[in-house]
């Protein structure tokens, strides 16, 4: 399919998904039917997050079907009811979740408040810092896509050029026959093909990191997120060189206890004209960028398993550990410890 089709592609092409979807789950991908609440739950839980399953039919007529799979690093899942039910997710996940509607109905309801309700076509985005309701139809199915939060934050940070300096959540809907809608249909299209379409080894890694970026790069350049400002706005020129010295200054030293002036002494620049340079070109204080660095080399630390929590807020320059996981929570939305815990 050429991409100029793709893009004229309506919500009713989703008919062309689920002949794919049988096709793509079936060789070599689990397949898990249950009739039991509980059990079915439990299995959600396990694949996605904590979460209140509550059926609103007669428990009588339940039963669940979800197949998942992977392409790369993106784990790709189809899910099915056969009672209407509601599902309650709590925030503090560690994904996003992309979930396209193939039929049925489906209500939407992020941080308390109704956001949107649709039919076949209707695409969600689950942001891991925010409490999530869904109500679905006895007859509804979805195509989910996952995506790791720290893969998409830090492809949003390559875009910007800069690090990200609160957490990125979208908007829990794309509008219906937006290109967002439209191209996301043509990522879900190609995932479903290279899904059962193996690849010789050897090419693999390098077309599935493809289209991990180009699903990145359709969330975060067609849909609304907390970033969008500021990824439309012109390209700004390169930084002044008394800035960069003074970034390339804190990140060697890290866990030191810089002062303004120690900064200001490495950029050979005065404080004044330092600070100057950062407020127009970072849009924040010298500082303020350090204690970024600082939480983002934590989080590297962390990740990788090598230290404590407490050992990464002295690593990084913080003396109150209350305070490092405070900021560290304010920037990641999530605490240091569930980070280490998965590293």
């Amino acid at each position: 399919m050429s991409p100029a089709a793709s893009l004229a592609a309506t919500p009713t092409e989703l008919l062309l998904l689920r002949e794919r979807m049988p096709l793509a789950m079936a060789p070599g991908w689990p397949a898990d039917g249950m009739a039991d609440p509980q059990q079915a739950s439990a299995r959600l839980a396990r694949e996605f997050s904590p979460h209140r399953l509550q059926l609103i039919g007669p428990s009588g007529d339940f039963c669940m079907r979800l197949c998942t799979g992977r392409v790369g690093s993106l784990a790709i899942s189809s899910l099915s009811f056969s009672s209407e039910v509601e599902l309650a997710q709590r925030a503090a996940r560690t994904f996003y979740l992309v979930s396209t509607q193939l039929s049925g109905r489906s209500e939407v309801a992020a941080a308390g408040r109704r956001c949107d309700q649709g039919g076949a076509g209707l695409v969600m985005v689950d942001s891991a810092t925010r409490d999530v309701v869904k109500r679905f139809s006895a007859d509804s199915e979805r195509l989910h896509v996952r995506l790791e939060c720290d893969a998409v934050s830090a492809f949003c940070a390559q875009l910007l050029g800069q690090s990200l300096t609160r957490p990125l959540e979208f908007e829990p809907v794309m509008a219906e026959g937006s290109s967002a809608q439209r191209r996301w249909f043509v990522v879900v299209q190609l995932l479903l093909d290279h899904a059962c379409m193996p690849l010789p080894a050897v090419l693999a890694p390098r077309v599935h990191r493809q289209l991990e970026e180009l699903a990145m790069l359709t969330l975060l350049t067609e849909h609304r997120h907390s970033y969008s400002e500021r990824l439309a706005a012109p390209v700004p020129a390169l930084a002044p060189r008394h800035v960069r010295l003074a970034e390339e200054f804190m990140r060697a030293h890290i866990a030191q206890a810089l002062t303004l002036a120690d900064i200001a002494a490495a950029a050979r620049v005065s404080i004044r004209t330092l600070s100057a340079g950062f407020q127009a070109w970072r849009g924040s204080s010298p500082m303020r960028v350090l204690r970024e660095l600082r939480l983002d080399a934590a989080r590297e630390w962390l990740q990788r398993g090598e230290v404590s929590v407490a050992d990464a807020a002295l690593r990084c320059g913080f003396g109150h550990l209350g305070r490092f996981a405070a900021e560290y929570q304010r920037r990641f939305g999530e605490a240091p410890s569930q980070t280490r815990r998965r590293g």
